[in-house]
């Protein structure tokens, strides 16, 4: 009897056996990138299929147990451990507990892999905190190996020697195919017990021969043998003088096939018991919550609309960004049809008279209900600006400019060395006969090489949520962009004829070749900051992708800082400057900048802002540029919504805008 043992036992600590542990496990699947379900990439029900078994094998409540040899029967013992798949990953963020890595996207070389290159290379890049989780890697393995693991450090248990487990090492590996009992497995090892088997080691379990010609695995009520069993023995098997009843083969830390081993002994389980109770890491293991799911705080209510200044009779589509996962959503349109609504992202939604209205909604989930209400959020004019809106799915209130990519292999969101052929994002266009007038761009990195090559601003139709065909286009100068992209301006791209297009999903971005000497890259917004989602790319075999896509893209959640102009096709003037207006950023922190794509006015051009009960806050009379670039200082104005009166010679235009701090 181990020391350890034999001190909890003489303190009358004996109680500790009766105590039921349930220890979080993660499982890390290491594939090449198949399906889940194929090659190396484990089902769900494979997986779920070998936490059965360990919780039948540990709880004595596999069904083989019935074939313990009768003189035995006593001693095969329920050790009082139950396992459970993670449910809270180390940020405390909800799993599943099965951590699918493909080993592609880690730079790893093919497997099968030695016990050398897991615990060097694999493991201490995907462990998790060792204190919280038992971590299970499942992988192809070379020689032969069916499995390893750690024994426990410093557990005062006889017998154990290195490795032991660390903050990068501890855990189990097994072999692929000897994992479960359903999906493709070896069908000598197809019951699970190769886990079984090695989360015994890892508990600190000798192997029941001691590893030695009639060794001792420290204990006492497993007979000795003389060295490992395999295949499936008859009872009884006689080996160092250990008759009649013969070598303990059923035992599951011997080598037999996975149907012929099916207990645990007493003394086995006090030995695991001691190193849940004693060993650094299981200890703490133990008393992990991991296996409860994570407390989900009330929503936090939040949303945006896709145009907040619309002419009668037009629509607004609406998008939900409430954080701590909704579950149901409360809306209200004040002055809209329908009024409400109970979906998570409203579109359509139509305002038949000029006004201001309110927006609210109510976000909810399990734990709680919270509202926000926008006051004045939707302003309906009888005429906006000439009948052209700007969409945009780059809010700047909550999107940062990023570019990312470097010098050396190029930009994701322009050229690079995967020869990428164009890049977009895709808006909705609501009601009839619209065009797309033009757009503006925002290049972060822009170079030319002084030839005059031009990229090509183009606008697509959806086809299965992919751009498909090309509506209309037109050139856009690398000389044009390198100035743009230095000086931090907008790039307006004028559709001439406009571009007409059909109520639904549109693309518009930029197709550029890669002439030496010229370089471009769009700015997008930083990867997650706020549910985006709307940025493609062409590849260079003439595919398209969405950036989210992953492994086949970038699995990034990011938009385009590109803003079309729609307008209604019987309202857009060409010849009026102010159809090809912007005015950022929006949200402001009190500069505002408008700028007028096709400046022409021989005058002043003026500026009224008023607050959204009409009163004047400001004005401004300046003579008109060639670049149409005009910075308004509202730094005095307090937070809120407003809106500005541009004036020209050719005409008027009103915009909302807000002031955020």
């Amino acid at each position: 009897m181990d020391d350890q043992i034999k001190a909890d036992r003489a303190a009358g600590n004996t109680g500790k056996a009766h105590v039921v542990y349930t220890l979080p496990v993660v499982i890390h699947v290491i594939h090449n990138g198949s399906a889940v379900g194929a090659s190396y990439n484990l089902s769900d029900a494979q997986i779920l299929s070998q936490i059965a078994v360990l919780n039948e094998d540990y709880r004595k409540l596999n069904a083989d147990a019935a074939l313990v040899p009768t003189v035995w029967q006593g001693v095969a013992v329920d050790c009082e451990i139950n396992f459970c798949l993670a449910q809270k990953d180390p940020s405390g963020a909800a799993t599943t507990g099965i951590d699918r890595i493909n080993r592609n996207t880690k730079g790893w070389t093919a497997p099968p892999y030695s016990q050398t290159y897991v615990d060097a290379t694999i493991k201490p890049n995907s462990i998790w905190n060792v204190n919280k989780y038992l971590n299970i890697w499942v992988c192809p393995l070379s020689g032969g190996l069916l499995g390893y693991a750690t024994f426990p450090p410093s557990s005062t248990l006889s017998g154990l020697s290195s490795p032991y487990g660390t903050t990068t090492t501890d855990g189990v590996v097994i072999q692929y195919n000897a994992f479960g009992r359903v999906g493709v497995l070896d069908p000598t090892y197809n019951k699970g017990r190769s886990a079984t088997h090695e989360i015994g080691h890892w508990l600190g379990l000798r192997h029941i021969w001691g590893d030695a010609n009639c060794g001792n695995d420290y204990c006492t009520d497993t007979p000795t043998q003389q060295t490992s069993n395999f295949g499936c023995p008859s009872f009884p098997h006689v080996t160092c003088s250990n008759g009649p009843n013969g070598d303990m083969w059923m035992n599951y830390m011997d080598y037999t096939d996975d149907p012929c081993m099916y207990m645990f002994s007493n003394d086995q389980k006090t030995r695991m018991t001691t190193v849940l109770t004693h060993t650094p890491f299981r200890v703490a293991l133990a008393a992990s919550d991991a296996c409860n799911p994570p407390v989900v705080a009330e929503p936090v209510a939040a949303f945006v609309a896709n145009n907040t200044a619309i002419s009668v009779g037009g629509t607004v589509n609406f998008t939900d960004q409430s954080t701590n996962t909704p579950t149901s959503w409360t809306w209200t349109f004040a002055g809209g049809t329908p009024a409400t609504s109970t979906t998570q992202n409203p579109t359509g939604i139509t305002y038949a008279a000029a006004g201001t209205y309110d927006v609210t909604l109510v976000a909810t989930n399990a734990s709680g209900s919270n509202s926000l209400t926008k006051t004045g959020y939707i302003v309906v004019t009888s005429t906006a600006g000439g009948g052209c809106d700007t969409i945009t799915n780059f809010d700047v209130a909550v999107h940062t400019p990023t570019i990312l990519g470097s010098a050396g292999w190029g930009y994701i969101s322009g050229q690079n060395d995967y020869l990428d052929e164009a890049k977009a994002d895709v808006y909705t266009v609501t009601g009839s006969n619209k065009v797309v007038d033009g757009a503006f761009f925002a290049f972060g990195v822009g170079s030319s090489s002084g030839t005059g090559q031009t990229a090509t601003a183009t606008v697509w139709n959806d086809a299965s949520g992919l751009p498909s065909s090309v509506l209309g286009t037109a050139a856009l100068s690398y000389d044009t962009i390198a100035a743009a992209a230095t000086a931090g301006s907008l790039v307006w791209v004028d559709f001439t004829p406009n571009v007409p297009v059909s109520a639904g999903s549109i693309y518009v971005g930029l197709e550029f070749g890669y002439n030496p000497g010229d370089t471009l890259a769009i700015i997008q917004c930083a990867d997650g900051e706020i549910t985006t989602g709307t940025a493609y790319e062409k590849w260079s075999d003439g595919t398209w992708h969405a950036f989210s896509e992953t492994p086949a893209s970038w699995g990034l959640n990011v938009a385009h800082l590109i803003v079309p102009v729609i307008c209604t096709a019987t309202s857009v003037d060409e010849n009026s400057e102010l159809a090809k207006l912007a005015i950022y950023p929006n949200p402001t922190r009190g500069e505002l900048t408008v700028l007028i794509a096709e400046q022409r006015s021989k005058g002043n051009v003026s500026f009224r802002v008023l607050n959204t009960i009409g009163a004047e806050v400001f004005s401004s009379s300046v003579p008109a540029n060639a670049s149409g670039n005009y910075k308004l200082n509202l730094s005095k104005l307090s937070q809120g919504f407003y809106f500005v009166e541009i004036k020209t010679s050719e005409g008027r235009r009103i915009e909302k805008f807000q002031i955020a701090r």
